[in-house]
């Protein structure tokens, strides 16, 4: 089964009615290693069996990424921008009518107001109840859909990313390859050249141990397997990011980039090469783009 990559970067958001009130339900998704749920309630308080369910959906449906689920009155009735004026007017009409009974000058000022409103907002001014719950999971669903197509769009733009990056390691691999078939033969050559300027003042070479220490030499510097086994990182990479993954590909693609990051480092100190030394580099430098970019796949 074919998986497409998706982000772990969303957004989603949707709202219910509950009788007289109006509930919103939004989500929003980061990276992260696995995957963490939270929810949380502005201005209500939400039956434990609404949490649960709220938990086991986003389960259901998400595999990894820090999840915030934040569920809020927004209920607007006398209200501006979730002030609600007709409170305000009425403590302010309460505050004023004190003042002038303890015979004070001062008129009471909106900020005087609004610390006794925040005073009295201390806890959750309405509670969701467990029967709430048919109403309010379409909502739920529907910001799940909102988070996951975002998701999914991002996650298009990741792939074509990287796979322009797989494009450039291969590319850059196989230039490796290409100069690393002619350094044993110039290693070979100077060996050579050295013991002959070396000739007249040293006894005489055995050719059969001159050989030797040439196929030695040779075998030394041989990247052949690693080569091979970066061809074969990058067929396995290239399979991950056309979707042929079960599950959490984005855990796979980071794994896959260690390994490849290995090679090259293992490539990199067999063949003391100035041109093969600066291609190593460029791959590492592209394989860093590429592993900071898998880190946002799901």
């Amino acid at each position: 089964m074919s998986q497409d990559l998706v982000s772990m970067t969303g957004f989603g958001r949707a709202s219910a009615a509950l009788g007289p009130r109006t509930v919103s339900v939004e989500i929003r998704s980061l990276n992260h290693r696995g995957l963490d749920v939270k929810v949380r309630a502005h201005d209500l308080r939400l039956a434990p069996e609404i949490e649960t369910e709220m938990l086991r959906m986003v389960r259901a449906r998400l595999t990894r990424g820090s999840v915030a689920i934040s569920v809020s009155d927004e209920s607007m009735e006398g209200a501006v921008a979730g002030f609600d004026v007709a409170r305000a007017r009425q403590m302010h009409a309460a505050l004023e009518a004190l003042r002038k009974e303890l015979g004070h000058a001062v008129p009471v000022d909106l900020a005087t107001v609004g610390t006794y409103l925040a005073a009295g907002r201390s806890g959750p001014t309405a509670e969701l109840p467990a029967a709430c719950w048919p109403e309010l999971a379409p909502a739920l669903t529907a910001a799940l859909d909102g988070l996951l197509a975002m998701r999914a769009h991002e996650g298009a733009a990741m792939l074509a990313d990287l796979q322009a990056r797989l494009a450039n390691l291969c590319a850059v691999v196989e230039k490796i390859a290409g100069l690393a078939t002619a350094v044993p033969g110039r290693a070979a050559r100077r060996l050579e050249e050295r013991l002959a300027a070396l000739a007249a003042a040293t006894p005489a070479i055995d050719p059969a141990r001159l050989a030797h220490e040439v196929a030695v030499l040779a075998e030394r510097l041989d990247v052949s397997e690693e080569v091979a086994r970066l061809r074969a990182h990058f067929g396995h990479l290239g399979s991950l990011l056309a979707g042929q993954a079960k599950d959490s590909p984005g855990r796979r693609i980071d794994f896959l980039a260690q390994e490849i990051g290995r090679e090259f480092n293992t490539l990199g100190g067999k063949i003391q090469d100035v041109a093969i030394s600066a291609l190593v580099i460029d791959g590492k430098a592209e394989l860093e783009k590429l592993r900071e970019q898998a880190q946002n796949i799901e």
